[in-house]
């Protein structure tokens, strides 16, 4: 899905409805069992693009909150903003608030 296909289905839904990612996985390799994890979308990050075969990439972030606490503090940011070195230039993610 691109950004553009993204707002398209968004823009007919209610502005004030929360966002939330759900992630299909097996719960083994070995059997036909899925498990659906829910998480509100805490932020947006826009990769480098040279980490995606030039390919322009965003990610949304979301996960237990304690564990984006854990994202942010590893990858060396803060609460608000998150800066990340790309082609020279400084990247953010945005953070929303609840």
């Amino acid at each position: 899905m691109n950004v553009a296909e993204l707002i398209d289905i968004l823009r007919d839904l209610d502005p004030e409805a929360i966002i939330e990612m759900a992630i299909v996985a097996p719960v083994t390799n070995d059997d036909d069992m899925i498990t659906v994890d829910q998480y509100v979308v805490e932020g947006i990050l826009p990769r480098d693009p040279a980490d995606h075969d030039g390919e322009s990439v965003v990610w949304l972030i979301g996960g237990d909150p304690a564990d984006v606490d854990e994202f942010i503090e590893a990858i060396g940011g803060d609460e608000d903003s998150i800066p990340l070195p790309t082609d020279g230039e400084v990247i953010e993610m945005k953070r929303f608030s609840r």
